[in-house]
């Protein structure tokens, strides 16, 4: 039993996942991420952290807006939990670093060493005409 949940447990808990914020001026605006509707700005989206995103902005009588959110890697994060997991569980340097190698190469392979950036939109809506 105990076994079975160890092997279900990784599985459970899914994709990592990234809240974006996003807020327009003028508000109101609809945010969809990847083609799919998300919400109504001012608002948050959540998106897993596997892959780029393309955020589309869109609000009646304004130019609609495209914003590509980059997957990138966080060495220092993943760095700094596997020295901590490392001391917790090593103890002697050579067990250090091999946890370190381990929680960092986990990280990577799950996602949780990577971030979405920007993290934060904000973006003034041009209205319709006024680009040249």
């Amino acid at each position: 039993m105990l076994l079975a949940t160890l092997l279900v447990a990784p599985a459970a808990c899914g994709v990592p996942k990234q809240s974006v914020p996003v807020s327009t001026d003028p508000i109101g605006a609809t945010v969809y991420a990847d083609g799919k509707k998300m919400c109504v700005s001012p608002c948050a989206v959540k998106l897993d952290k596997q892959s780029d995103h393309l955020l589309t902005i869109v609000k009646e009588g304004f130019e609609q807006e495209e914003i590509v959110l980059k997957r990138r890697f966080k060495p220092d994060k993943a760095l700094r939990d596997g020295v901590i997991s490392g001391i917790i569980k090593g103890g002697d340097p050579k067990g250090v670093a091999a946890e370190t190698a381990r929680e960092v190469d986990e990280q990577e392979r799950s996602g949780e060493a990577y971030e979405l950036a920007p993290a934060i939109v904000t973006i003034k809506l041009a209205p319709k005409g006024d680009r040249i």
